[in-house]
Parts: structure tokens; sequence; C-alpha cells
């Protein structure tokens, strides 16, 4: 309560703790680091499932949530932010994909609470160089924005989090391996959820790309943060459209498995 005169009112307040690290987009993403966010993503997601207790814990079902990546259809409802037929088309194959080669395996995917939104300004890195070292080196110290929670599935998180690490890498494709070798070195993917995960990253860069348009609409005033991802986003999802999932995965699984095989 406060106390304005004659007048009281309540005020909700909201209080945060600091957590000290810089935010990983701020610095260039080394296999090292990339490797270290996938296994944090993989970890995060572990604790999630097997030590959070909450007796309001459902909330996190939160069915028609345009962000968790099993309402991948629901974008049928917002392409027509997308004014481009060509991005358009790659839209709806995106969604077609999830519909005919992910749905129907859902079942097969191991659930757990999802983060997310593990974005390159959500996850803060401290250094961590040796004493002489000629290149500095990053440790993850911190995750920030819980507010994307919700019940999915671990090939979900791992979806997400090299779709975001492609977004400002220098080199894309290879950046979703370190962060899949890091992933598995904690969560193992099953032949179900390594199938799915082309189609999984499609999705979410679908997701992020056409929210963003539609966003844009409502409130154009805030372009410029909309429109992050696109900077980058769409040429991405083209890329990953036009090179197809043999080629892709052969690039994200080799590369797993040379960083695995050299450290």
């Amino acid at each position: 309560m406060q106390d304005y005169g004659s007048t009281i009112e309540e005020q909700a307040v909201r209080l945060l703790t600091y957590l000290p690290g810089t935010p990983l987009a701020k610095i260039v993403a080394t296999p090292e680091m990339l490797f270290d966010v996938g296994k944090m993503a993989a970890n995060i997601d572990k604790m999630l499932a097997e030590n959070f207790q909450h007796p309001n814990k459902t909330c996190f079902e939160r069915g028609q949530f345009i962000w968790n990546l099993s309402n991948t259809p629901l974008l049928q409802k917002y392409v027509h932010a997308v004014k481009e037929e060509e991005l358009q088309n790659i839209i709806e194959g995106v969604i077609t994909q999830y519909e005919m080669f992910v749905l129907p395996n859902l079942s097969c995917f191991r659930k757990c609470i999802n983060h997310g939104d593990l974005n390159d300004h959500n996850i803060l890195v401290e250094k961590n160089s040796s004493p002489g070292s000629i290149q500095e080196q990053y440790k993850v110290s911190g995750i920030l924005d819980f507010s994307d929670m919700s019940y999915g599935y671990y090939i979900f998180e791992l979806a997400i989090t090299i779709m975001y690490m492609m977004i400002e890498s220098n080199d894309p494709l290879h950046a979703g391996g370190y962060v899949l070798a890091g992933f598995e070195s904690v969560i193992p993917l099953t032949a179900e959820e390594k199938d799915a995960l082309f189609f999984l990253v499609n999705c979410r860069f679908s997701q992020s790309l056409v929210m963003a348009r539609y966003s844009v609409l409502l409130c154009p005033e805030n372009e410029e943060y909309l429109m992050i991802t696109a900077k980058t986003g769409w040429k991405h999802l083209k890329t990953l459209h036009n090179m197809g999932k043999e080629a892709v995965e052969k690039i994200w699984f080799e590369t797993a498995d040379s960083y695995v095989a050299n450290h």
C-alpha cells in the first residue's frame, strides 16, 4: 500500500535478484562456448524434470501457448503477416512437415519442462580463461527470463537453442553441431528425437519470424526490437529449406562427433 494523502492505492512490485555476467550476444561464441550452452540447456531441463516440485506446477501446461513447438500449426492464423509469397510458401511447408513428420511421433519423445527461450540475450557468461591463455574463454554463469516456460520435450529445448545460436553465428550450420554435442553429453537423443530435430529447428525459426511480422502490425513503434531475429533469420530458414534435411543433419551430427572426438 502507498499513502497518497487522501488516496490509498495498491501497487504491484516485482523484485528480482541481480545476476552478474555478460550476455552471450556481446561475445563471439567459440565452439567450446556453444558446447557449454548445449550442455546447460540439457541440464536445466533435466533439473526441472527431476527436481522441480511446486503445488502449481501444472500451470506450465499452457495449452495454446504460441511459443510451444507443439503449437506450430497455430502459425496458420498469423502467416498473413508475411507478405512475400516465397516466404509464405516456406512457412506453410514447415507447418506441413511438422504435422506429417513430428506430430505423429510426439508420444515417443521424453517430456520435461522447457525454459523455451534460450537466446543469446538470456544467457549470461563470465570469463574462464586460464593465466597465459591467448584466447579469452567463457563459461555460462546465469540464465534470464523464465516467462516462456511450458511443458514440452527435451528435443524442443535443443531445437530452440540451436536456432538461437545460429542467429548471430559466423558459422551457423556448424554452430548447431556444437550445441548438439553439448546437449548429448548430458541427454543422448533417441532415434526418433534425432529424426525430428531438423523439422523442429525450422519450426522455431518460423514461430519467431512470423510472430515478429505479426507483432509489428500491432505495434509498429517497436519494429526495431521485434525484428532482431529477422535480420538473419529469414536467410537461415531459406538456407535450411534449400539444403534439405539430409544435408543439414550431416553437418550437425558430423560436427558434433568431430568435436567430441577431439576434446
